[in-house]
């Protein structure tokens, strides 16, 4: 199932949000922490152990048996006061909330949705191209997905400043910046008032949106509690706000570093569909967590019930035992069976929806845009954690 291992080292103060080493070369020390570790652990929590499964064929397996590796907390060190529906509840309770969900994100809606979010991107975009350049990720990829989920939600467009700086401060402020919480509590206790504020008048005055979905919404032949509804909701905000966000500025900042690359796409845009693959599995930015349910070996780690275990897609999806030329952009790759969504009864809701607004931002921004490049001037960070993103990225035109 796993293959061999040799026995997996402790680290005693490992935490993926903040290790230096990850933050300065996010993708290339999963590499490296892959080839030379494989699996290992972190003791920096003293109740428990956090292992670091790094290799596909382990990180596949673990998020497919939610038996063994339960989704009941997707927060590693700590334990929070939360439980996000659908993410931190395992089958058979996990089908009821996600068959609420599962019409609003399928193939057939967003297809219907699809000249709507081009009309979106292409004005945004359209206001950017009268400058020498901009900064993709304040710009434009933070921008482009917020509105139409927040649209899909029912949440008010005019404040998306505002709920944007919320998403970022609850998922990207690390500890050593913000020791006591105070930020990521702020933000989140500003989120649950939000939904709470938008639900409550959803039953008063129904909407054509999911908030509204949500409140008409019944589980077992009841309606769904307040509490449910908000940690609902808290999740879908947080998903939908993000993670989109995060894909577009890695995919552009490779296409700006490799003009070869970038003038393919503008000449050929049937092959977009597949350069939104490759860069899905080259620069996966999704890590979860999972609670181990019972004592077992597994990926040579000695795992007790209560440990966490750590699934990086981004390492996943650069082995070598899984891809041939791992860590090298081939948009003509055959066999493209990347994890980027995750695996399981838990894979990514709205994949469908992200592929959608991905391959439009590309086909827009190469219509549109002329030729790009990295600003020379400009210095380029990363924050890492749950979901990886560039913090901005500074491009030029010519």
């Amino acid at each position: 199932m796993t293959g061999p291992h040799t026995a997996p080292k402790i680290f005693e103060a490992f935490d993926h949000s903040s290790d230096p080493a990850l933050r300065a070369r996010h993708f290339g020390e999963w590499d490296r922490l892959r080839e030379v570790e494989g699996s290992f652990g972190s003791s920096l929590n003293p109740d428990r152990t956090v292992w670091f499964l790094l290799r596909y064929a382990d990180i596949h397996t673990a998020l497919q048996d939610y038996e063994l590796f339960s989704s009941s907390s997707v927060i590693p060190f700590t334990d929070e006061a939360h439980h996000w529906i659908p993410e931190e509840i395992d089958p058979p309770e996990h089908n009821k909330y996600r068959r609420i969900l599962n019409p609003a994100f399928s193939p057939q809606v967003v297809a219907g949705m699809e000249g709507a979010i081009r009309v979106a991107c292409a004005d945004l975009i359209d206001g950017l191209t009268g400058a020498a350049g901009c900064d993709v990720i304040a710009d434009f990829s933070r921008q482009f997905p917020t509105r139409i989920f927040m649209r899909i939600m029912g949440l008010p467009v005019e404040r998306a400043d505002e709920l944007l700086e919320m998403v970022h401060n609850l998922m990207h402020t690390n500890p050593t910046d913000d020791p006591d919480g105070a930020i990521r509590g702020g933000a989140m206790m500003a989120i649950y008032g939000l939904l709470t504020e938008i639900f409550h008048s959803r039953r008063a005055a129904p909407h054509d949106d999911l908030m509204t979905t949500l409140v008409q919404a019944e589980v077992d032949g009841r309606p769904l509690s307040d509490d449910e509804l908000r940690e609902t909701g808290f999740l879908l905000y947080m998903a939908g706000l993000d993670t989109v966000a995060g894909a577009i500025g890695y995919v552009i900042k490779h296409l700006a570093e490799n003009p070869d690359q970038q003038r393919a796409v503008r000449e050929r845009p049937a092959s977009i569909p597949a350069v939104v693959e490759e860069a899905l599995r080259m620069y996966s930015i999704v890590t979860t967590s999972r609670v181990v349910t019972r004592d077992v070996e597994f990926a040579g780690c000695p795992m007790k019930a209560g440990d966490r275990i750590v699934v990086p897609t981004a390492s996943a999806n650069r082995d070598p035992a899984a891809f041939e030329d791992a860590t090298t952009f081939d948009a003509d790759r055959t066999v493209n069976r990347h994890i980027a969504f995750g695996a399981g009864p838990h894979r990514c809701l709205g994949s469908h929806l992200a592929r959608a607004e991905l391959r439009i931002a590309l086909e827009e921004w190469h219509a549109r845009v002329p030729r790009y490049r990295l600003d020379p001037d400009a210095t380029i960070t990363e924050h890492i954690g749950g979901v990886a993103g560039l913090d901005s990225l500074r491009v030029t035109w010519g």
